[in-house]
């Protein structure tokens, strides 16, 4: 593990940022993992990875820069430890979570800025001012990457692109 990736399994200290969702296990296997209810699925937290790149990743969906498919797999394979994490596609015994991304846009951004910011602090309490610099650094690109979304965005594109303002019918 890089010196940059706390984890939450091995830091029971932090509290790391979870999403909720609705799984489904099948013989002691994830087998669904859904943004909205599921038949036989019940509600469940599912941790946000510890790993940056995936949270960059995480912080661009949250942001409708990115498309990419959300995925999570079971923390442990063996015992009897039944915590889901978010993972990187083609990961052994991931599964697509079901369900558009869109849905969570909000609360998958304000926790994956959390998840960066809890790192930071945790490396900051190691004594690793420097890898903490690198977490707060990310929080900070995020959150002025969500701003200039915000900016982005014109009357005519929240109106559907229909010239309407300053006409009259």
């Amino acid at each position: 593990m890089d010196a940059m990736e706390p984890h939450p399994a091995l830091a029971p200290a932090v509290a790391w940022p979870t999403l909720g969702m609705w799984v489904r296990w099948e013989s002691g296997r994830l087998d669904l993992v859904s943004l909205a209810p599921a038949r036989d699925a019940q509600a469940d937290q599912v941790l946000l990875p510890c790993d940056p790149e995936l949270l960059i990743q995480l912080g661009k969906v949250s942001l409708g820069s990115s498309q990419a498919g959300l995925y999570a797999v079971r923390l442990a394979q063996e015992g009897a430890d039944r915590r889901v994490v978010l993972c990187r596609r083609g990961l052994e015994s991931a599964v697509r979570i079901s369900g558009t991304g869109s849905s969570i846009a909000d609360p998958l951004y304000g926790k994956t800025r959390a998840a960066m910011l809890a790192a930071g602090r945790e490396q900051r309490a190691a004594g690793k001012q420097d890898e903490a610099a690198q977490w707060s650094a990310m929080a900070r690109q995020l959150l002025m990457a969500k701003r200039s979304a915000r900016r982005g965005r014109s009357v005519r594109t929240v109106s559907g692109g229909l010239p309407t303002l300053g006409k009259r019918g």
